[in-house]
This record gives structure tokens, C-alpha cells and sequence, in this order.
């Protein structure tokens, strides 16, 4: 019996593999879960409207999620886990097959803060997916990444975090562009843009381009020294 209370207590939540195929969005969406967030959009320059989703579990559980470096899971959450789901859409069978399936990356709703569910958008736009995800409280936070497909994978290609303070407007945002290897940072105040900002740029320095598999979740790149992604 003890065995058994032990292996229950250590037992941990398994995400579930999303269908393959299917015509729909409520088709390709797995049992006890909801899709709260849907859009069409062409993603692999077919001129297709391909389909990105956001899938949420009914039930909250116990989540150890990453952040600070990527690797180190190191804050338990009591939440609903949510899945993103890319697929491509066949022309000649009308389908929609899995690209990617991604359990770490789309924020929980526990995880804005006092402003509530961080997920703001999922959209597509000229063959790329945003998402953009804002939190916190007297000082807000704001996130924006863009995936793109190629060679048979999905890359990031461009980021803007944006920190300010509602009441005063001090912010620092910072502009992120992975393929020319720049960084944009603008400090000042949100409120007087032409007047009280100074704009930056730098060279980015980093191995290779991330993805969903190498980019885990937000807040868990420490793209520089105490600047986190």
C-alpha cells in the first residue's frame, strides 16, 4: 500500500499526442480539452489557409514549468496545461495535418499575473505565426514572438519584450530581429515616445536560430546577461 501511495504521489501529468489528421479544429481537438483559441492563415506559402490552435485542459493539476535558463524546471503551479497545435492543410483532401505539437510554450492563465490570462493573440501573417502574451501589475510586461516554417522546422525570427510602468510610463522596450542578428532597445517613457526616448542597437550574439524544441517557453531565455526572453 505505501508502495502504491508513493507511485501515485510521483505520478506525473502525460499530455496527449494531438490526432494526425482531421477536417476540424473540434475534430483534431482531444478528449477533456477545449480549443480557446483558433486562426486560419496560410503558413507554408501555399497560398492554403493552414490552422494554428491553442488547446486547454478542463482540469487544473500540478505543473512544474520552467524559467530563467531553459532547462531547470523550478516553480510549481496549480493551472490548466494548454497545448499549441500547428497544421498544415491539405489542398486536395481538404485535411489538416499535424506540423507540430508544442506542450511548454503558450503561457497558462494563472500566468499573467494580477492582469490575468497573458494570452493576448495568435495570429498569422505573411507565412508566420505570432503570438503575443502581457502581464503583471503597476509594472506590466509585454511578449511577442514570431515563428516562421522553413526547412522543415519552425523557427523564431523575431521577438519585442516591452516592460513599463502603468502610472509613470518608464519603460525599456527591446526589438529583437534573429535573422540580421540585431537588438533594438528603446528607454524611456511609454507616454512621451518622440520626446523622452533613446533608441539603441547592438549586434545579437547567439549559436543558432531557436525553435519550438530549443526555445522552451517565454521568460526562459537569458538571451544576455539578467535579460530574459
Amino acid at each position: 500500500m505505501l508502495c502504491a501511495q508513493i507511485c501515485f504521489a510521483q505520478k506525473t501529468f502525460i499530455f496527449p499526442k494531438i490526432k494526425p489528421q482531421g477536417t476540424s479544429s473540434e475534430q483534431l481537438t482531444p478528449p477533456n480539452w477545449t480549443a480557446i483559441d483558433q486562426v486560419y492563415g496560410d503558413l507554408n506559402n501555399d497560398a492554403i489557409e493552414d490552422l494554428a490552435v491553442v488547446f486547454e485542459y478542463n482540469r487544473t493539476i500540478d505543473e512544474t514549468r520552467v524559467y530563467g535558463d531553459n532547462s531547470s524546471a523550478i516553480i510549481k503551479e496549480t493551472q490548466k496545461p494548454r497545448i499549441l497545435a500547428i497544421f498544415f492543410k491539405d489542398k486536395s483532401t481538404g485535411t489538416f495535418n499535424l506540423s507540430t505539437q508544442n506542450n511548454d510554450f503558450i503561457l497558462r492563465s494563472a500566468e499573467g499575473g494580477k492582469l490575468g490570462d497573458p494570452l493576448q493573440q495568435v495570429a498569422i501573417k505573411d507565412q508566420q505565426l505570432y503570438l503575443r502574451f502581457q502581464g503583471g501589475a503597476e509594472w506590466r510586461w509585454e511578449l511577442g514572438y514570431t515563428f516562421k516554417y522553413e526547412n522543415k522546422d519552425w523557427f523564431l525570427t523575431s521577438a519585442i519584450n516591452l516592460y513599463f510602468n502603468q502610472n509613470s510610463g518608464d519603460m525599456t522596450e527591446r526589438v529583437y530581429d534573429f535573422k540580421t542578428r540585431e537588438l533594438f532597445t528603446t528607454v524611456g517613457n511609454l507616454h512621451r515616445r518622440d520626446i523622452a526616448n533613446r533608441r539603441t542597437s547592438e549586434v545579437l550574439y547567439f549559436s543558432q536560430l531557436r525553435t519550438f524544441k530549443t526555445f522552451k517557453k517565454p521568460w526562459a531565455w537569458e538571451i544576455m546577461p539578467d535579460v530574459y526572453l
